[in-house]
């Protein structure tokens, strides 16, 4: 018995359904100017989980996908859409076509229970929150192996300037007395500018009351690249098996005066 490939078998239930080539290479265009920044070029994934797989997480329906896309998934960075009828159907044919048309990620090596360990152990658990566990000062993790590639949370550990979430990019602020105070920038404008430190406290500044206001051009996270190889190939295989509610950090109450 003879087997097609998988490409040519997309092909063939694309026909089958009345869609074409040129509805592939629109919805291609489509994924690739939108998607692609968080999915990856191919769609195997990286600050948004893989796509590769043919399945989604929040349902695997041409209408459950069309959902997401359009209202986006709260608690997550997946933002909503609005695209004309024709450019969603034509991206979800294209992400169809995704399914199989990358090998997948090789299994990470490594003991989850140990990697808790390294976790609490570097007090991660001060920034961040996984279930009902830590702190909400930086991204929410209950659902993160589900929601990122392994690639992309190894190069957060190691180097986790690289790619910095908007909501949580740094803000220190010099008092006229020589003080500095850091936390995550929650908003600025021309006269002031509002933060969160490491204990939950809503600060705000008057920039005519203050010597300087500095925008931090690295992630207030630390490299972990001091663990050793051991340590921190555990860590990630803990990192990679949380995959939580769907709904993690949804209705996580913020510290008071943060909206």
């Amino acid at each position: 018995m003879r087997y097609l490939p998988i490409a040519a078998l997309v092909l063939y239930s694309c026909a089958a359904r009345g869609q074409t080539e040129l509805d592939i290479a629109q919805g291609k265009g489509i994924f690739r100017n939108n998607c692609a920044f968080c999915h990856g070029l191919t769609g195997s994934g990286g600050r948004g989980p893989s796509l590769i797989s043919g399945y989604f997480l929040h349902g695997s329906t041409d209408e459950d996908i069309k959902n997401v896309i359009t209202n986006g998934v709260p608690g997550t960075t997946m933002p909503s859409f609005d695209f004309e009828k024709a450019e969603l159907e034509h991206l979800v044919v294209y992400l169809r076509t995704l399914a199989g048309s990358a090998p997948p990620s090789e299994t990470v090596r490594g003991d989850p229970a140990q990697g808790r360990q390294v976790y609490l152990r570097n007090g991660c658990s001060s920034c961040h929150r996984v279930g009902r566990e830590g702190s909400v000062f930086g991204p929410e993790l209950t659902r993160l192996g589900a929601s990122r590639s392994p690639e992309y949370i190894r190069e957060s550990l190691l180097n986790p300037s690289a790619d910095i979430l908007d909501d949580y990019r740094g803000v220190t602020v010099i008092t006229r007395d020589g003080k500095r105070i850091s936390g995550v920038r929650i908003n600025e404008d021309t006269f002031s500018v509002q933060l969160r430190d490491l204990s939950q406290n809503f600060r705000i500044f008057q920039k005519d009351g203050v010597r300087e206001v500095i925008h931090e051009t690295k992630s207030l996270m630390p490299a972990y690249n001091s663990l050793t190889q051991n340590d921190l190939q555990n860590l990630l295989a803990y990192l990679v098996s949380l995959r939580g509610d769907a709904n993690a950090g949804v209705n996580v109450k913020k510290p008071e005066g943060i909206g």
